[in-house]
């Protein structure tokens, strides 16, 4: 196999509300103050007349009127300094301002009228500014008034009916406010304490039980109506004990003789990986090479076929339409001629790199190509087993689409696969092949994938990649993580196939003939060789 090449601001809010102490708030302090009322609670825009008289005849008198004031003046002209707005400027303090721009509880276009505030009795307006005289009558009845402001006869100052006088009917107003917020805040502070205790309290922690939102699964979502992925086989803790549990084989096409890599292994293979002639339909559908050199009682084992799509001279549009049925409906005739009617078909395997013709240029057109192939093979070859093959380390096909956006559906697989090599990059640690392994594209991925379709789980192709070529070359570490992965899945692993190969255009992953790696060579004989505790010849295809 050749391996593959390396593949404005946001807007401010600052124009939204305007800012405490802004030109709107002083806008608002300048329209408000010539306009505020002077009794009438209904007239926001102009003076009482009622009001205007009193104090047109408190200035005849000599005596001073009632203001909204809650004081007594003796020059007979009313004041306005209860005005929230007046006493903040006076003080140098601003004016409120709401999230508008206007003072709180306004808009700057409406201000709102200033009138007696919360709490306020019935004397602390229209009462609180009776003067005292200098006769006892008078006196008596600005002591009895509700809201007066004189003294009694006895010396001691008259008060309205809560016993306290109507000059400090606005620090009362104060108190009152004080205490609403007060038992507001009380109000608040039990909602809390109540909040707190039906949650459990402060200290208490999720169940152990309870996975986390944060751990689902970073795999890429499939366009389109896909099934969601599932997450990847956790990490083990320790390596796997040495031994073959599973079914397991080797590349079986020449120059590769299986028979030599069992006698350097000790034990049979379960499955030799082979592929067709590609370069034109005779070589794809019509002829029994290499089946022809593992018939029925001269190899035992099962043989796994890797076949394209279509030759280079073909493409998915003209699949999809049909034209190639025949093609595929003659290719199970073959199978079965060839006495492997139950034979693996990888097909178009490695969909996702860029190194073969048959990649997907329109995805969902390479789907209805992929199904319409099963659908004629199966036609003459039932027992056939439909293999899904994933390239690792590629999680997007080259137009782009998400890996898994070529899922044909289940009902036109069998078996969902991934080749792994060591390389893009290479595993020259645990942690580094543990995240290839779980990228979308990796192996632990598919494998996941499989397991939560209800499918067999495999891996046709895996080994070691040259150093001059992206990979790790001789890396003992990589057959060991290789190892636990397929002993993690083994009851799902249909068969797993290491790629052998001496050729200079290839990987040159050879373990024999000749070991071009020699530490890993010994390290799969201690993993998966005959002296392996546990090996044998497992029946799983």
């Amino acid at each position: 196999m050749d391996v593959p090449g390396s593949s404005g601001p946001l807007p401010s809010a600052a124009g939204t509300d305007g800012p405490a102490g802004s030109g709107a708030g002083e806008d608002v302090i300048a329209r408000t103050l010539p306009y505020e009322r002077l009794g009438t609670p209904g007239s926001p825009m102009r003076p009482d007349k009622t009001l205007l008289s009193s104090v047109a005849r408190t200035s005849a008198t000599g005596q001073s009127s009632p203001t909204n004031s809650g004081s007594s003046t003796s020059t007979g002209s009313p004041t306005r300094s209860d005005s929230p707005f007046r006493q903040r400027a006076s003080a140098g303090l601003g004016s409120p301002v709401s999230k508008g721009g206007g003072p709180v509880g306004s808009t700057s276009e409406n201000p709102v009228p200033d009138g007696p505030g919360p709490g306020a009795g019935p004397g602390a307006e229209a009462g609180a500014g009776a003067a005292d005289t200098d006769t006892d009558t008078d006196t008596d009845e600005a002591a009895q008034a509700p809201g007066a402001g004189g003294q009694g006869k006895d010396g001691r100052r008259g008060g309205n009916h809560r016993g306290g006088t109507a000059r400090r009917g606005r620090p009362r107003r104060r108190r009152r406010t004080v205490l609403g917020v007060v038992a507001a805040a009380m109000v608040i502070l039990l909602g809390a304490i109540g909040l707190v205790t039906l949650t459990g309290g402060p200290d208490s922690r999720p169940s152990a039980d309870a996975p986390a939102a944060s751990q689902a699964p970073d795999t890429a979502k499939a366009p389109g109506a896909q099934p969601a992925q599932p997450q990847p086989e956790p990490a083990p803790t320790g390596p796997a004990a040495p031994g073959v549990r599973w079914p397991s084989g080797a590349n079986g096409n020449p120059p590769l003789d299986i028979r030599a890599w069992e006698a350097w292994t000790g034990r049979p293979t379960n499955v030799a990986v082979v592929f067709t002639k590609r370069n034109d339909w005779n070589g794809i559908a019509y002829d029994n090479w290499p089946m022809s050199d593992y018939p029925p009682g001269v190899y035992n084992g099962q043989l796994s076929i890797a076949q394209p799509l279509f030759p280079r001279s073909g493409d998915e549009r003209t699949c999809a339409r049909g034209h190639y049925d025949a093609y595929w409906a003659a290719f199970g005739e073959t199978l079965t001629r060839s006495g492997r009617p139950d034979a693996i078909v990888r097909l178009g395997w490695e969909f996702n790199g860029n190194w073969f013709w048959w990649y997907p240029r329109d995805t969902a057109t390479w789907k209805t190509c992929f199904q319409r192939a099963v659908t004629q093979i199966r036609s003459t070859a039932p027992a056939v087993r439909i293999d899904f093959n994933v390239s690792a380390h590629r999680d997007r096909m080259p137009n782009g689409d998400d890996v898994w956006a070529a899922y044909p559906g289940d009902e036109f697989v069998s078996i969902v696969s991934s080749d792994a090599y060591d390389s893009y990059p290479p595993s020259r640690s645990a942690e580094t092949f543990d995240q290839q392994c779980n990228i979308p594209s990796g192996a632990c991925t598919v494998a996941a994938f499989a397991r939560a379709h209800g499918k067999q789980f495999a891996v046709p192709e895996w080994g070691l990649v040259r150093v001059d070529g992206n990979g790790g070359g001789d890396n003992p570490l990589f057959i060991e993580k290789m190892h636990d992965l397929f002993d993690r899945n083994r009851d799902i692993l249909a068969y797993e196939a290491y790629f052998s190969t001496a050729e200079a255009d290839n990987v040159r992953s050879s373990l024999i003939n000749p070991p071009l790696n020699p530490m890993a060579a010994q390290r799969y004989l201690e993993l998966f060789g005959a002296g392996a505790g546990g090996s044998g010849s497992p029946s799983g295809l």
